[in-house]
């Protein structure tokens, strides 16, 4: 801190409430947040009448409101960070400013939201927002299932410990699709000097492109594939699989090829993130088919290029006509080769499996 810096009576006060067990809450929920938010101690500090004269707020019928310690400084430290902060764009600001981004990352990606409403793009390329719960939202619903609706404890922990990562068709509304690439560690930004850029874009603003994302135990982002679908051909075609640093241990040549023992720990959570990226598209391929039963989803594709789990993705058969996607939407990684994720049957084949 710096030495000439002073704090009034008040803020001592705010920091020395005591909650259960002697502990300190107010004091706890500031350096949390110093956490995420780097210097917010002091700044709270310097200006905390500016900040406890947020706690009395107006609601959108314009009555006043109490709102929590945590909003209040969140939302003053928000305003100081950004020019032109609004209730529209407010989770924009504080997930760029958790990753020290610039106002001029923070314009773009404001402007990018507007001109994804104004042109009345939809959240979801089905209309509906598909989510697998996480491990602990399970957990709770199990917790409200009666004894007679629960499956066997083996089968519970097994299908719980399947989930450690689970899958998010993003809302496109939703701010981390502009700056994908700080969660995936590739070139997937709006502020990218490489071709990542037109994709982070056209994730917003393309009513046929979407981003299919994995999420660990905490719910944060780990890994990502970008996916185009033409609907008035019946298919779908994905970048690649892109995967966070942590995930990427081993790695012999930074394009999705490790050296490693397939038993370690790295690689089967590589196969379980895989998995959930499967899981995600039998989810997609089913609301889609049920959407469009006329035209239903024939093929999903995916590119190798620099395809993070190319292991897995492998194991699927090599096409030899390359689906294609629109040139200005940069899908590089998908232009030299790609393998078939998903072919749906012939007429014959279901009727056999009918049969059968």
């Amino acid at each position: 801190m710096p030495y000439d810096l002073t704090c009034n009576q008040d803020f001592l006060n705010f920091i020395s409430v005591q909650g259960n067990k002697k502990s300190l809450p107010n004091l706890e929920l500031l350096l949390n947040l110093e956490h995420k938010y780097p210097k917010i101690f002091i700044e709270v500090m310097s200006n905390f009448e500016k900040v406890k004269s947020r706690k009395t707020t107006l609601d959108d019928n314009g009555k006043p409101k109490k709102v929590s310690w945590k909003e209040a400084i969140t939302e003053f430290h928000l305003s100081n960070a950004y020019e032109g902060i609004t209730k529209e764009n407010i989770d924009i600001a504080e997930l760029f400013l958790s990753k020290g981004l610039s106002q001029k990352a923070f314009e773009i990606a404001c402007k990018l939201r507007q001109e994804f409403k104004n042109e009345n793009v939809p959240e979801h390329i089905l209309g509906t927002h598909l989510k697998e719960e996480t491990i602990l939202e399970s957990i709770e619903r199990i917790k409200k299932q009666t004894e007679c609706e629960l499956i066997s404890a083996k089968e519970m922990v097994e299908g719980l410990y399947a989930k450690q990562f689970t899958y998010d068709w993003l809302s496109k509304n939703d701010p981390h699709n502009s700056i994908m690439g700080l969660f995936c560690s590739c070139c997937a930004t709006i502020t990218s000097e490489f071709y990542g850029k037109d994709i982070a874009k056209k994730s917003v603003i393309a009513k046929d492109v979407q981003n299919l994302v994995i999420k660990d135990l905490n719910g944060n982002i780990i890994s990502k594939g970008t996916m185009y679908v033409n609907k008035d051909s019946g298919y779908a075609v994905i970048n690649d699989f892109e995967l966070y640093e942590k995930y990427r241990k081993h790695e012999t040549d930074e394009s999705g090829r490790y050296s490693v023992d397939e038993s370690s720990q790295d690689e089967q959570n590589r196969e379980m993130i895989f998995k959930a990226f499967q899981r995600g598209l039998r989810t997609f391929i089913e609301e889609y088919d049920r959407q469009n039963p006329d035209n239903p989803l024939k093929q999903i594709n995916v590119g190798m290029g620099y395809n993070r789990l190319k292991k897995q993705v492998e194991r699927f058969e090599k096409e030899t006509k390359n689906l294609t996607v629109p040139y200005e939407y940069s899908f590089r990684d998908a232009q030299l080769e790609q393998r078939i994720l998903y072919k749906r049957p012939e007429k014959k084949q279901e009727i056999e499996k009918e049969e059968k």
